[in-house]
């Protein structure tokens, strides 16, 4: 039975869903977003301040970068693996793109073009070690991540590199009070990458290969290609994320991107990806990222340390994936109990939900 065969099988016994329909994903991203107003208005409460346009702004910039990122970890995650090196390839392109451009708008393009190729080629690195080589994802995109930390410390020697190109700067900060730019360019990510997940060829043989990659293989889905493609696609992410945050910051340094690990599994499991592959969903993805970004602009507020800071960070991780499980479970298991006798096609675990 070929792919085709099959998804043609399942579409035909279910409606036709638009590019952000939620499918499965519908109540964790509902929660999601749901919190995020409950906490905004509890912002508006107690930092009236807080809660303006000009702070909502900023909150919402953050959290531009720290959704590119979980974009590219959410990639991986979705397709069933794990990408550990996030946080290096996001500091080493931010590096490369400030030493590229020279701080220069007329470099701009070709700061940003060697960035992304950078990025890419070493998701690349990481897909074919995992597809290929079948080295597990955690060993693999950490034995890169120290590759790429010693590499940056011997070419920075530690200090700040340089400064990005205004434009970066004024795309992420806006100017003379007006909206930034990365709010609507975010936006049209959202839809994008909404569609190419759930209405392209791609799209279903990424969530093929996430859900049940043995079986996606018989079905004659390029199981090794798509990992790959994965992991590029978090490279990309991860290149542009380092691009935004250096506009942001108005410069390039070592470890810039440490914090971006936990994010980006944060946002992830906001979002209420399945770590086992094959679920998830991009605007929940999207309201972990303003979620964590609020809770972490209210945490400085009260003036706490780091140190809480980070914890509240893994707590939310740990809250976020035993409810994505509960709630997993829980559809199984009402699932299991109308299908009495399932047919092959809506039975195999490999197609679109």
């Amino acid at each position: 039975m070929s792919f085709d065969t099959a998804v043609h099988g399942v579409q035909r016994s279910r409606r036709r869903r638009g590019p952000l329909d939620l499918g499965d994903a519908r109540r964790t991203v509902t929660v999601v977003w749901v919190v995020v107003v409950l906490v905004y208005l509890f912002m508006l409460l107690i930092r009236p301040n807080l809660a303006g346009p000009s702070s909502m702004q900023t909150i919402i910039s953050l959290a531009a970068i720290t959704a590119v990122a979980g974009l590219g970890q959410g990639a991986v995650v979705f397709g069933g693996g794990i990408d550990m090196s996030i946080p290096w390839i996001l500091s080493s392109s931010a590096i490369l793109f400030t030493a590229v451009s020279g701080g220069s708008n007329d470099r701009f393009l070709l700061g940003a073009i060697v960035a992304i190729a950078y990025g890419a080629a070493m998701g690349a690195v990481n897909g074919f070690g995992v597809s290929f080589f079948g080295i597990h994802p955690v060993v693999m995109t950490l034995a890169l991540s120290a590759i790429l930390e010693g590499s940056s410390l011997g070419w920075t020697g530690g200090a700040v590199t340089g400064s990005p190109p205004p434009a970066i700067a004024q795309f992420m900060k806006g100017s003379d009070g007006s909206m930034p730019m990365v709010i609507p360019a975010l936006l049209v990510l959202t839809v994008i990458v909404c569609f190419v997940y759930r209405q392209t060829r791609f799209g279903r043989e990424y969530q093929a290969v996430g859900l049940n990659p043995a079986a996606s293989r018989l079905a004659g889905v390029r199981s090794k290609g798509i990992i790959i493609a994965t992991y590029v696609i978090s490279g990309v992410s991860a290149a542009l994320a380092g691009m935004m945050l250096s506009g942001l910051a108005g410069q390039s340094y070592l470890a810039m991107g440490s914090p971006y690990l936990l994010m980006s599994v944060a946002v992830v499991a906001l979002g209420g990806a399945a770590f086992s592959g094959g679920r998830g969903h991009f605007l929940g993805t999207l309201g972990g990222a303003v979620l964590l970004s609020m809770l972490v602009t209210l945490l400085m507020t009260f003036q706490l340390p780091e140190a809480v800071r980070t914890i509240v960070q893994g707590l939310v991780i740990l809250v976020a994936v035993m409810f994505a499980s509960i709630e997993f479970r829980q559809r199984k298991r009402k699932t299991s109990k109308r299908r009495q006798k399932p047919d092959a096609l809506e039975s195999a675990p490999i197609f679109i939900q």
